[in-house]
């Protein structure tokens, strides 16, 4: 009898462990979801990525962006070192490392709303924007998410719509904790 007791325990622990494992938790969801911490910058884009759903790695923006396929896509921008983000090196499609760079993401709901307002046919690499994004580093991971993006003195992407999308995200996959 205690063996199964014991048994079915560690057996529900395990269950609980995988499951609370997964999603944004309560710490991740109460930072993320707050605009307090999402600061803006200044700063030189030096590329557009976008992952590839398939292999997973990096491809560099070209003009495809433009393209309507990109709308289901997550865009990185790549900026150089900023105080209080932590960069890293990523293998790109044609299997290259990069060298240490910040990502921040831009998730497919934002990309739409830039795509919908012309960012991309606007903006080139290498440019200046004004990006208010989150700098979260928790459990090795990097949530650098971008809630709002200005160019050019065009507000392309408005922090409450950017924020509401990164909300909307994070409710769909939320842990149990």
């Amino acid at each position: 009898m205690k063996v199964k007791a014991l048994f079915l325990s560690f057996c529900l622990l395990l269950i609980l462990n995988l499951t609370a494992c997964t999603g944004y938790n309560n710490i991740m969801y109460k930072h993320l979801s707050n605009e307090n911490n999402y600061k803006t910058y200044e700063v030189a884009v030096e590329n557009i990525y976008v992952r590839n759903k398939e292999t997973g790695k990096l491809e560099e923006y070209n003009d495809a962006i433009h393209d309507e396929s990109y709308l289901s896509a997550t865009i990185y921008f790549s900026v150089s070192e900023l105080d209080g983000f932590y960069g890293g090196e990523y293998i790109l499609d044609d299997g290259t490392i990069t060298e240490r760079m910040v990502l921040l993401e831009v998730l497919a709901e934002n990309s739409k709303i830039l795509l919908e307002n012309d960012f991309y046919k606007n903006f080139s690499a290498g440019n200046v924007v004004e990006i208010q994004s989150s700098n979260l580093v928790y459990m090795d991971s990097n949530f650098y998410y971008v809630i709002g993006v200005k160019y050019d003195e065009t507000q392309y992407l408005n922090a409450e719509d950017g924020l509401q999308n990164i909300v909307d995200m994070m409710d769909k996959d939320r842990s149990l904790f």
